[in-house]
């Protein structure tokens, strides 16, 4: 079988969705599936036609429903061929995306629409109920990073708070910078810091203002990711402060290396934090506060719940088990 994947965002900083088209790619190579892998933002449609045509798929497959769907809607109806369109976040979460003309015909003729998690699901066909009869549910799946030995600059002694995200509004950055500051005469140790490459000039330069009153916070800018695993290992507590995800890898990354997270009480995040069990989430200054003491004063509860995440993620979230579903229904629609 051959398979053609069109990934959003191959350029600049690294960022979740070609993290996840890469994985999806080549654990569907290991099933014997041949697969192109076609960068919408550095291919034109002229070039993604011509690979296609070379390559002679049975299936396109699109990833972000506004940045790639239309595209993959208008080669699959030259080339006669059945698209597919997993949501990966934003093309669900922010209006702008959701409701584009490329969004609404892109989802409109695929042949099947795929989300993370029954949550968004849901919401999708809330928004959609047209296609609540083609939507599938197929989980993320994610692979424990190598862990080398990297302490990053960070003092022997530091409690770590990290947050890995791109500079861009929607991981609200400036969440933690300004949560974290009245915390600094209880907890003197502790230390954030922000790994992400840019993405928002004019929002970096906002968080580089925010940094120069922060002493207690690091931003270190894109960290190769050979060398992630050993970031997420020198965390105390993963942090994601996002004002919207879709089930994020780097929270996955974090929860499969056995980490403690601690996270915005958002759908995405509530895909994979169940509190108390396998994380903190939280709603507000107050139980961010909260949370933050709670992991800093009680060690037993960072390694229960960095127990209880590593355990959920490898039972649920195999890279193996998400390339067979995909598999198993991509066979079904070419029946």
């Amino acid at each position: 079988m051959r398979i053609a994947l069109i990934a959003p965002y191959s350029l600049g900083p690294l960022r979740g969705n070609i993290i996840t088209v890469n994985r999806i790619g080549c654990f569907l190579q290991r099933l014997e599936v041949d697969v192109l892998i076609l960068p919408a933002d550095a291919l034109s449609s002229a070039e993604m036609e011509q690979r296609l045509a070379s390559f002679a798929p049975r299936l396109i497959h699109a990833f972000h429903a506004r940045y790639c769907g239309g595209v993959a809607q208008r080669l699959a109806e030259r080339l006669h061929l059945p698209y597919v369109v997993t949501i990966t976040g934003s093309d669900l979460h922010d209006p702008q995306l959701r409701d584009h003309p490329d969004t609404l015909r892109a989802l409109s003729s695929a042949r099947s629409v795929i989300c993370f998690n029954d949550l968004e699901a849901a919401k999708l066909a809330g928004h959609f109920p047209e296609i609540s009869a083609r939507l599938s549910v197929i989980p993320q799946g994610v692979e424990a990073l190598p862990v080398a030995e990297d302490d990053f600059g960070v003092a022997g002694d530091a409690f770590v708070l990290l947050l890995p995200a791109a500079l861009r509004p929607v991981k609200r950055v400036e969440f933690p910078l300004q949560a974290l500051a009245p915390l600094m005469e209880r907890l003197p140790a502790l230390r954030l810091v922000i790994a992400g490459g840019i993405i928002d000039q004019d929002y970096a330069a906002t968080i580089r203002t925010m940094l120069c009153d922060a002493p207690y916070a690091a931003w270190l800018g894109e960290v190769a990711r050979e060398r992630m695993g050993a970031l997420y290992a020198r965390a105390d507590v993963v942090l994601n402060c996002s004002l919207f995800e879709s089930m994020p890898n780097s929270l996955l990354e974090a929860m499969a290396l056995g980490r403690p997270v601690l996270a915005a009480d958002i759908a995405g995040n509530r895909a994979l934090v169940r509190h108390g069990d396998t994380g903190l989430l939280y709603r507000d200054d107050h139980s961010f506060f909260e949370g933050v003491m709670r992991l800093a004063q009680e060690p037993e509860l960072r390694a229960a719940l960095g127990r209880h995440a590593q355990a959920w993620v490898q039972s649920t979230c195999s890279p193996q088990l998400e390339a067979a579903a995909y598999l198993s229904l991509y066979r079904s629609l070419l029946v």
